[in-house]
């Protein structure tokens, strides 16, 4: 469990579209997991709290999509932001 803290991005409709958070897990191959879903009301500085959805052991990586409502499992959108974690 964890925050991470955002501004800029476009309001979203809640009923048609929802953010998703992905976490790229250095321990895992394959797919990201998801951090859990948000919507954006305005354009204030958001903080978002990051809830996965399973364990994650090294994360390299924070990635944004917008998804259909509800979210999805595996994400084929583009990435909208990405975070690499530093050392």
């Amino acid at each position: 469990m964890g925050y991470l803290r955002l501004s800029g991005l476009p309001v979203n409709n809640p009923a048609r579209s929802q953010y998703q958070l992905w976490i790229v897990d250095a321990h895992r191959d394959g797919y990201p997991v998801s951090g859990g879903l948000f919507d954006v009301m305005n354009d204030d500085e958001m903080i978002i709290p990051v809830d996965p959805y399973l364990p994650v052991y090294r994360p390299t990586a924070f990635a944004v999509t917008l998804e259909k409502s509800g979210g999805v499992v595996v994400s084929d959108g583009p990435m909208l932001l990405v975070a690499a974690i530093g050392d």
